[in-house]
């Protein structure tokens, strides 16, 4: 599985690196490479990472790289998108490094207000709001909603706090390591990078790392990044392997704090991971051969994980449906939430934001 550099970026001062995991997206690609071609910030650098398409794709980020010497292909054998954003890591030239998935773009101010957000304030992150839009079967578009952060202008915030929020589940944003960008220094001196295996919301456990360790982020006021949801996607199936998979991401979120020795509160993020791993297992359609036994398996891990533990409400912000979700996790009532929300899942917005 050997990661073959196609092209090189010969330009001596990148500010940002800005890496694309792409998997057969010939449909997509393109209007994500436009979005990022036509910057403000002119010094970036822009790394397409094919993990093994099958498709058109290849061709069309080449054609890119012919006619803009920032964009750079980079190939590999089909690992998933945590390795490819990894091999994006290694292979990153930038100051910073930010992440775009190759069917979402991004307003064309994005990475010059974020580098100048992070530089002029000497934080090692910065993170902006996101806009959630629904593309139908007939490429009609919904907005779901956006992330609003509480603050009219640039705000720096100590990574403590963010990190508090982000275990409260305050801010979507907080949640994908593609509404920030990051001082590459923080993934290679601290060994932060994404499980190298298929993962469902690997971004969670990347910055549940991320903001384990930062000690300062320039908290930015305005949606930059449009975030499609489709129908048939990969991240809007449910599947006993991604109810496994959110299990793994918490008992990496966990193994991150304990080596930056945070002594806060973990309970909502707890009972908030089960719910949504419980999510995923009551709406699965797919049974395996082993199914009943791998769910045994995965209620009792979490059965066991949340033994004593309960929510914690006082001094802390938490959006509605959030504490809702805590609650109910709290009161093993999940199955039964789960069955209300899949009733409600022709709405777009029950279907991709609760």
């Amino acid at each position: 599985n050997i990661s073959i550099v196609l092209t090189e970026n010969t330009m001596k001062d990148i500010k940002i690196s800005v890496i694309v995991p792409m998997y057969n997206k010939e449909q997509k690609i393109s209007k994500c490479l436009d979005s990022l071609i036509n910057q403000t910030l002119r010094e970036i650098e822009i790394v397409v990472v094919d993990d093994g398409s099958k498709d058109n794709s290849a061709e069309i980020v080449k054609k890119y790289c012919e006619k803009d010497s920032r964009v750079r292909y980079v190939k590999q054998d089909n690992q998933g998108p945590g390795a490819a954003r990894n091999v994006g890591i290694i292979n990153s030239k930038g100051r910073y490094i930010g992440f775009v998935d190759c069917d979402d773009y991004v307003e064309h101010e994005m990475y010059e207000i974020m580098y100048n957000a992070a530089e002029q304030n000497n934080c090692e992150v910065a993170v902006c709001q996101e806009k959630n839009v629904y593309v139908d079967d007939e490429g009609h578009v919904t907005n779901l909603g956006e992330t609003h952060f509480p603050y009219n202008e640039i705000t720096v915030v100590t990574g403590k706090m963010v990190l508090e929020w982000f275990l409260n589940f305050n801010y979507l944003s907080l949640n994908s390591a593609c509404f920030k960008i990051v001082r590459k220094s923080v993934f290679v001196e601290k060994d932060i990078y994404f499980p190298d295996n298929y993962r469902y919301a690997e971004d969670l456990t990347i910055c549940g790392g991320i903001l384990s360790v930062a000690k300062s982020v320039a908290v930015i006021p305005k949606s930059l990044y449009i975030y499609e949801h489709e129908s048939n996607t990969f991240s809007t199936s449910y599947t006993l392997k991604k109810a496994m998979d959110v299990y793994l991401d918490l008992m990496d979120v966990l193994k991150y704090l304990e080596r930056a020795e945070y002594t806060g509160n973990i309970n909502n993020f707890i009972l908030g991971m089960s719910f949504s791993s419980k999510r995923q297992l009551y709406a699965s359609e797919k049974k395996t051969r082993n199914y009943q036994r791998e769910k045994t398996v995965l209620l009792a891990k979490w059965k066991d994980i949340k033994k004593g533990i309960h929510p914690e409400f006082k001094g802390v912000d938490m959006p509605f449906m959030h504490k809702i979700k805590v609650i109910v996790s709290w009161m093993r009532l999940e199955k039964i939430m789960c069955y209300i929300i899949n009733i409600l899942s022709g709405i777009p917005f029950f279907r991709f934001m609760v």
